[in-house]
């Protein structure tokens, strides 16, 4: 039997397509490193980096935001369990999965006795679990859309998004 763990890293979590825009003018969709990244004008190298810095902005200003099932949901088809592999000459920080998966099982209304009963399947935990992380990132992509809002420039100072993540207060 496969941990909660594995099981969980092996999905492809989702966000809105209402934020695709944000998503394609602050990350590379296949990668871009170095120079590359610099040419494009991007912030993240990677699509799934935005999707965690989304996630840990939603989960650290407490911004849970569901998607509406009316809303359509798109994925950058890219399994958890390869966000942050080791490629390109930098350090692995494939730790951040475990650190995303202990936060949604804090955050998560789970009942774990029932799923050790066998009351509820793991899948369906797996999905609960997905739900509460496309939920943290919906709001954190939401808080990156309202300062784009107030302010496009907003993105051009190089501490803004630390600074977004560590000083800005809801």
């Amino acid at each position: 039997m496969e941990s909660l763990f594995d099981k969980w890293k092996t999905r492809i979590p989702k966000y809105s397509l209402n934020h695709k825009d944000l998503f394609k003018s602050l990350s590379e969709k296949y990668g871009a490193e170095g120079e590359k990244k610099t040419n494009l004008g991007k912030h993240y190298s990677s699509n799934y980096e935005l999707y965690i810095y989304a996630f840990f902005l939603g989960l650290y200003q407490d911004e849970f935001s569901p998607i509406e099932k009316e809303e359509k949901k798109i994925d950058f088809s890219y399994h958890i369990q390869g966000w942050g592999s080791k490629t390109s000459g930098r350090n692995s920080f494939t730790n951040l999965q475990k650190y995303i998966f202990m936060a949604l099982l804090a955050k998560t209304d789970l009942d774990i006795i029932a799923l050790e009963k066998g009351e509820i399947s793991e899948d369906e935990v797996v999905k609960d679990l997905i739900t509460t992380m496309e939920s943290y990132t919906n709001g954190g992509l939401n808080l990156i859309r309202d300062k784009i809002n107030d302010n496009s420039d907003h993105f051009l100072n190089p501490t803004s998004f630390l600074n977004m993540i560590l000083f800005d207060n809801k």
